[in-house]
């Protein structure tokens, strides 16, 4: 039972981590222009995908937790890479809610991600980031069992916010050079509509 929860589990994750590089694939190919009507099928389909995934990779999670715990009860949980890994899913789920709510509607909208205002396209790009990062860490830590009881939480935390950090100046600097290839239309009505928000 639980090489077929492992399975599961692995299975998840590898899915949810094709479908993302796919999707970052094709959202960086865009350069920020607006999609056609199959990328954005494309994404939906990819969307919702892996937020079931995202429900196995708990569901399994739980389980082994469950069982680890059973197998072992007084010195399980005391495995602080654990705690560290719920932490990083947990922020990957939160995110992923702001990523369906807010982000992927910015992202296929009718004129473009760089029709936006400029404070929006830089949430996007920041949730993209920890998604990314949030999705290859969470993987990276199911197969470092050398880390297993050896290693602080505070130590991965660490490691993973120092991740997110880079992957927030590599956002920032492609989403600069989107910038700089938008035409000049796009570039005042993005003003434009940030000016208009906050008056």
């Amino acid at each position: 039972m639980k090489t077929l929860i492992v399975y599961a589990h692995l299975l998840a994750a590898c899915v949810a981590i094709g479908l993302l590089l796919m999707q970052d694939l094709a959202l960086a190919k865009s350069r920020g222009k607006a999609l056609p009507a199959a990328a954005i099928k494309d994404l939906t389909k990819a969307a919702d995908i892996m937020f079931i995934a995202l429900i196995v990779l708990w569901m399994s999670g739980l389980a082994l937790v469950l069982l680890g715990y059973l197998e072992n009860p007084q010195q399980y949980l005391m495995n602080e890479k654990l705690w560290a890994k719920f932490t990083v899913v947990s922020v990957l789920t939160i995110n992923g809610i702001a990523l369906h709510y807010f982000s992927f509607p910015r992202v296929i909208c009718a004129r473009g991600f760089l029709s936006i205002p400029g404070f929006e396209q830089i949430l996007v790009a920041l949730t993209g980031a920890i998604s990314s990062v949030s999705w290859l860490f969470a993987c990276y830590l199911g197969i470092a069992r050398p880390w297993n009881y050896t290693v602080d939480y505070s130590y991965v935390m660490f490691i993973y916010v120092g991740l997110i950090t880079c992957a927030f100046i590599v956002a920032g600097e492609i989403l600069r050079s989107m910038r700089r290839d938008e035409p000049p239309l796009l570039t005042e009505q993005a003003s434009l509509n940030s000016s208009q928000k906050f008056e």
